[in-house]
């Protein structure tokens, strides 16, 4: 009878490990040799949180408990390269497909609806950032004069105010994901207290009681 419970309540606990588990399987075109590791950041240090030696055909697979989505990172060790993937992490089976010549730059995620969400906000954050070092570059062209590069100035100036909007309004009508949060922490995090609490207001109450929005919640009491 003891045994019998005691079988029971391990296989409770395991079906509890198995719903706060991710496993990313990772596919690398190319790669045949190496190690590859899971990642994230706790106290603001890099973390491993698993790591698999590849010397042959076998899936890579890398496991981690997760609480709630948060940032991690696929890391290649190949010495003088930055092979890092940053992805929102999400419990359940996740998918990243990618090429050992194009590692961190040609990838592709599937299982994560967050890290889809989060994928549409960088594409187009991407935009600004191409348009604005493209006014930057002939902002330093010899041959302009000094009304044009104010014209420039002022244009920068309009496109860092777009992106900063874009930015506020993509995390407010996102408040069911996660992605939220995150954006607050990392485009906001020195904003005033108001515009801080106008993103917390919009996250449904799961992702204010997950990681990320805990840590927006607090930031806004440190203010």
């Amino acid at each position: 009878m003891k045994l019998k419970l005691l079988f029971v309540i391990l296989t409770i606990l395991g079906c509890e490990n198995e719903k706060n588990q991710i496993n990313v399987n990772v596919q690398i075109d190319g790669f045949k040799k190496g190690k590859i590791y899971l990642q994230k950041i706790k106290d603001s240090v890099l973390v491993n949180l698993d790591s698999v030696f590849v010397d042959s055909k076998n899936p890579i697979i890398l496991k981690s408990k997760i609480e709630s989505p948060e940032i991690f990172y696929i890391d290649l060790d190949i010495a003088g390269k930055d092979n890092k993937i940053a992805f929102f992490a999400e419990k359940g089976d996740i998918k990243i497909a990618t090429n050992l010549k194009r590692f961190n730059t040609e990838f592709e995620i599937f299982g994560s609806s967050n890290d889809s969400v989060y994928r549409n906000y960088l594409s187009v954050i991407k935009k600004f950032n191409n348009n604005r070092l493209d006014l930057i570059k002939v902002s330093f062209d010899n041959s302009i004069d000094k009304d044009s590069v104010a014209i420039i100035q002022t244009k920068i100036k309009s496109l860092n105010k777009r992106q900063y909007m874009y930015s506020l309004n993509f995390a407010v009508t996102n408040g069911k994901y996660h992605v939220a949060p995150y954006i607050a922490l990392s485009e906001f995090y020195n904003s005033e207290k108001v515009l801080l609490d106008t993103i917390k207001t919009s996250l449904s109450n799961k992702v204010l009681n997950s990681k990320y929005g805990q840590m927006l919640k607090e930031l806004i009491e440190s203010k």
